[in-house]
């Protein structure tokens, strides 16, 4: 007897198993379909831009800290090429360890403002430059004039769909051998914390902590002002950059800002919320606390979707036999509670443990496994009864 019930429970893990791979398999063609038909494109679009871990940045993450760290924002705004150099000099009586200058010069222009800036790159060996390097052919390099040179250089390229309407979510700390600007800057400042950046040969998430209010912030003016003391910045790393106009100018259509999961707005039409220096300022942030983000690979995604649904399907098949009157109600309420319960622990693990899940894996196969349970009865009723096949199943002939 007790043999009889071990080869039934047996039978009946195995055609769970059938039918969860009967559930991945319908997934895997919807989502073909869906990624691949060009009337879905701009429903594709929505998703791919839009993580549940965007909610931690707009209603959770504490955005009213000052970071306290070496690290110090200047706003170049739109000085010319001799100020710049005065900022430069300026700051270097400081004794800053590094200076990163998110600025490209990639031509001559005045011959007198030129010859101080390049005078001012050859005095100084601590200043890095950055250039957009042209990794594929959707991009044209643009490199800083021969002019101008410095001890080191690296790309400032950063990772988008479409950088005019995608979130920036991802950069290279290393792409081809070839070190991203802020893993340069790293380098200079500290080659320990560079260490870990120069094995990442692969895209990495970038971990928000804020925007331009967040940093130790200085303005053109208030660094040239007589009053301004240069030893704030000593042994400490100072990224220059585009950071807004003066006077307060937002503006909002700059090309140099960007869209992030800081945007205020999760959905719908918005304006881009950061600048590009600001952006290397939080991954600069990230290095200097070692706080990285470590997602699941792909395929761990699916089979941590594949294991849950495996879990949950014995429940489904149970009510669909033998409670059908109730069948829809009852799953529709575990569906709910059972994602819910997902997008909290998603965004716990986010913030708590640095760990990101891609959720979507797992609520499509939730979302979807009553339905496609019901479509594998209709297929079992089709062939024992219109085809007349053999087919055995355990669970679906006509018990309900």
């Amino acid at each position: 007897m007790k043999k009889q019930l071990h080869r039934a429970k047996k039978s009946h893990r195995l055609e769970y198993f059938i039918v969860n791979l009967f559930v991945f398999a319908g997934i895997g063609v919807l989502s073909f379909l869906f990624f691949n038909v060009s009337i879905f494109n701009h429903f594709t679009q929505a998703f791919k831009d839009f993580t549940l871990t965007d909610i931690y940045y707009a209603k959770i993450i504490n955005q009213s800290r000052i970071y306290k760290g070496p690290l110090v924002l200047i706003n170049v705004e739109n000085k010319s090429r001799e100020e710049i150099a005065f900022l430069l000099q300026r700051l270097e009586e400081g004794k800053p360890k590094v200076i990163g200058l998110d600025i490209i010069f990639p031509d001559k222009k005045d011959s007198a403002s030129d010859e101080i800036l390049k005078q001012t790159f050859a005095r100084y060996t601590n200043i890095v430059l950055p250039y957009i390097a042209s990794f594929d052919s959707t991009i044209t390099e643009t490199r800083n004039h021969e002019y101008f040179q410095t001890k080191s250089t690296a790309f400032v390229n950063l990772i988008g769909e479409d950088r005019q309407y995608s979130t920036i979510r991802y950069y290279y700390p290393v792409y081809n051998n070839v070190q991203a600007f802020t893993t340069a800057v790293i380098k200079m400042y500290d080659s320990s914390k560079a260490a870990a950046l120069l094995k990442k040969q692969r895209k990495t998430e970038i971990r928000y902590f804020g925007n331009t209010q967040n940093f130790a912030y200085q303005t053109f003016d208030e660094v040239i002002n007589p009053s301004f003391n240069p030893g704030i910045v000593k042994d400490k790393i100072v990224l220059l950059g585009y950071m807004g106009s003066a006077g307060g100018n937002k503006g909002l259509l700059d090309d140099d800002r960007f869209f992030t999961p800081l945007n205020p707005r999760l959905s719908g039409r918005s304006y881009p919320d950061m600048y590009g220096s600001i952006i290397h300022a939080n991954i600069l942030r990230m290095a200097l606390d070692e706080d990285y983000i470590y997602s699941f690979p792909a395929w761990l995604n699916w089979l941590l979707a594949f294991i849950l649904s495996w879990i949950i399907l014995p429940l489904f098949i149970k009510w669909w036999v033998h409670k059908a009157v109730w069948f829809h109600l009852y799953t529709m309420l575990l569906q709910v509670t059972v994602s819910i319960m997902f997008v909290f622990l998603t965004i716990l693990l986010y913030a708590k443990a640095n760990l990101k899940i891609e959720s979507s894996a797992v609520l499509v196969a939730v979302l979807l496994l009553g339905d496609f349970i019901l479509f594998y009865d209709s297929i079992v009723q089709y062939l024992r009864h219109k085809l007349k096949w053999k087919f055995h199943s355990k669970f679906f002939e006509g018990a309900h």
